[in-house]
C-alpha cells in the first residue's frame, strides 16, 4: 500500500508552487490522488481484516478455538440466542457452531462488499468486531481518518467546477502521510489478534 501510495503521490502531485497557485490540470491530478489514495487504504483496512477473520476461523474450525477475534465478534453480533429448553428442540441455526459461522460471514460480507469509507464509524465497524479495543485508537488519528474521507467524498461526489477550495496538494499529501503514520500504528494490534 505505501509504495502504491508514493506511486500516486509521484503520478499526480505537482511540485510544490512557492505562491500555492496551480493549473486546473493539476488541481483535477490533486482530486485524482486523494480519490485513489483513500481506495488503497480502505483496501489495505478491509484487507487486514479480512485476515484476520480468516486466521480466526480456520482455529475455530480446526480445534475450536475461541480467541479475540471470536468473542469480539459474538460481542458485537446482534443475534441473542438463549439456550433451547431441550437439545430435541434446538433449531438447527441456534447451535453455537452455526452462530459463529453466521458471525464469520456477515463480518465478511461487510469487509468484502458493505464497507464504504474510512471515518471512524467505518472503521469501528469493522475492527471492533475483531477484536480491537477502543484503547487501540487514537482520538487525533480518528479525526485525521474522518476529515480524509470528508475530503475524499467532496473531491468525488462534487463537480470540481462546484468547488470553490481546489485541494491543495501540499495539506493532501501531509494527510496522507497522517494517515499512513495511524495506519502504522495499527499494524502492532492487527498482529496481536492475528496471535490471539
Amino acid at each position: 500500500m505505501i509504495r502504491r501510495i508514493d506511486r500516486l503521490d509521484q503520478l499526480f502531485l505537482p511540485k510544490r508552487s512557492p505562491v500555492g497557485s496551480y493549473t486546473v490540470n493539476e488541481y483535477d491530478q490533486v482530486r485524482a490522488f486523494i480519490v485513489l489514495s483513500h481506495a488503497e487504504v480502505e483496501e489495505y483496512i478491509e484487507a487486514m481484516c479480512l485476515d484476520i477473520l480468516q486466521r480466526a476461523e480456520v482455529r475455530w474450525n480446526s480445534s475450536g478455538f475461541a480467541g479475540a477475534c471470536i468473542a469480539a465478534l459474538m460481542l458485537y453480533n446482534d443475534k441473542q440466542t438463549k439456550p433451547p429448553k431441550s437439545l430435541a428442540l434446538q433449531a438447527q441455526k441456534d447451535t453455537v457452531d452455526e452462530i459463529v459461522k453466521s458471525a464469520f460471514q456477515k463480518h465478511r460480507r461487510l469487509a468484502e462488499r458493505d464497507n464504504h469509507g474510512v471515518k471512524e464509524t467505518n472503521l469501528l465497524r469493522l475492527l471492533l468486531p475483531i477484536g480491537f479495543k477502543e484503547s487501540d485508537f487514537d482520538g487525533i488519528w480518528l479525526g485525521v481518518m474522518n476529515s480524509f474521507g470528508a475530503n475524499r467524498g467532496m473531491v468525488a461526489h462534487r463537480s470540481a467546477s462546484r468547488v470553490h477550495n481546489p485541494p491543495d496538494p501540499t495539506i493532501s499529501r501531509r494527510q496522507v502521510q497522517d494517515v499512513l503514520d495511524g495506519l502504522l500504528l495499527l499494524e502492532g494490534v492487527f498482529a496481536r489478534i492475528k496471535r490471539r
